[in-house]
């Protein structure tokens, strides 16, 4: 007796499923075997100040396949004092995966480089650059080490690598925030004699719930499959043309850097404290604007919003700025990879940062220079 049409339409999808899931686990086995080995253990240590961990002083191992060792301050830099040399001029550099050069050899980091080329100069003065990035910080991180640690370096210049995921919050540090939140809900609802009750988790829209966990299954997926984290960008470029948007990135990026969002303005308020702290030490704050490193052409970079946000509030805020978005315009940043599944930028990438950056500095080094001259004290 033979198979009934329901039967045979039943076999028919499942052939096609496993022809299609063959070659997605054979490609998923080639991506897993040319990875970079698992990241040495140990590295990082837990803070009992808001920046949360940081790298664990001395310690050395590789991260995304590149060597990496520790200051004595926890930090992918080599040791040196806090007192700043005479006729130096220091520069820190803050932010987060990028800044520190994750799967890029120390030497080749857009931090380094930029000191190398400063410093090849006949213009420039002494120039130290100091590499305070740390992976997955974000803008209140970055302030909290700066606060902490980079300070008491007497910078000339503080470079605050910004890059478009800056908003998140650890969980730690939402949690905390969100108790202060509902502390002060509380306190005012107890001063109007309307004492009411308030969570510490807001609740939203129940299509805004529906978004989240799509969001977050998507993620999930992608951190847990190489395919899909090697897909999914690549899906993004050839669907961006069609209107399609949300692929590839998580979250809709544009629609966080407007007035209305209290997580941008919560950025704010920490870029403006960092320049408040750099102006009371006489210290220049620059903001770097780093680009998602996909295609850099009309029609294929989906977060220009992003980068004119960020521009518009340091123009509005008197911050020297520079986004590197220019000087990347018209390449294929995917090429620029670490690895297929990892957007940092390699080397190559860091090179362009770093030949820009120096572009930039170089006047406020001479800048810093003259400062130094003019207060030195007659011998």
């Amino acid at each position: 007796m033979g198979l009934s049409r329901h039967t045979r339409a039943g076999v028919l999808v499942l052939m096609a499923v496993i022809s299609a899931a063959i070659p997605c686990l054979i490609a998923e086995a080639v991506l897993r075997a040319i990875a970079p080995p698992p990241d040495t253990p140990g590295l990082f240590i837990t803070t009992d100040t808001a920046t949360d961990y940081i790298g664990r002083p001395g310690a050395r191992g590789r991260i995304s396949g590149a060597p990496v060792a520790f200051n004595r301050f926890g930090l992918r830099d080599r040791d040196y004092a806090v007192q700043k040399p005479a006729g130096t001029v220091r520069i820190l550099v803050l932010g987060d995966s990028m800044t520190f050069g994750v799967g890029v050899e120390e030497p080749r980091t857009f931090p380094r480089v930029t000191e190398t080329l400063l410093n090849q100069s006949s213009r420039s003065p002494a120039v130290e650059v100091h590499n305070f990035g740390m992976p997955g910080y974000n803008t209140l991180q970055e302030l909290t080490v700066f606060e902490d640690v980079g300070a008491r370096l007497q910078p000339d210049i503080v470079v605050l690598g910004f890059l478009y995921n800056d908003l998140e919050l650890s969980s730690d540090q939402r949690r905390h925030l969100e108790q202060r939140r509902a502390s002060t809900r509380v306190e005012r609802s107890a001063s109007n004699a309307r004492l009411v009750r308030v969570g510490v988790a807001s609740h939203g829209s129940s299509h805004e719930g529906v978004t989240a966990r799509v969001d977050t299954t998507i993620d999930f997926a992608k951190r847990h499959s190489l395919f899909l984290s090697w897909a999914a960008p690549r899906l993004a470029v050839l669907l961006r043309p069609l209107g399609v948007r949300g692929i590839g990135l998580l979250g809709d990026v544009n629609a966080q850097f407007v007035d209305g969002n209290p997580e941008w303005r919560r950025v704010q308020s920490e870029v403006l404290e960092l320049k408040r702290l750099c102006d009371h030490r006489d210290a220049r704050l620059v903001v770097l604007i780093i680009p998602a490193m996909t295609r850099f052409k009309e029609g294929a970079y989906p977060i220009r919003p992003y980068h004119e946000a960020v521009s518009r509030f340091c123009a509005a805020s008197s911050i020297a700025y520079l986004d590197l978005l220019p000087s990347f315009w018209g390449m294929d940043g995917m090429r620029m990879w670490i690895s297929p599944t990892d957007g940092h930028p390699n080397a190559e990438g860091h090179q362009i940062i770093a030949d820009a950056l120096t572009r930039f500095l170089q006047p406020l080094v001479t800048e810093a220079a003259r400062r130094h001259d003019a207060t030195r004290l007659p011998e």
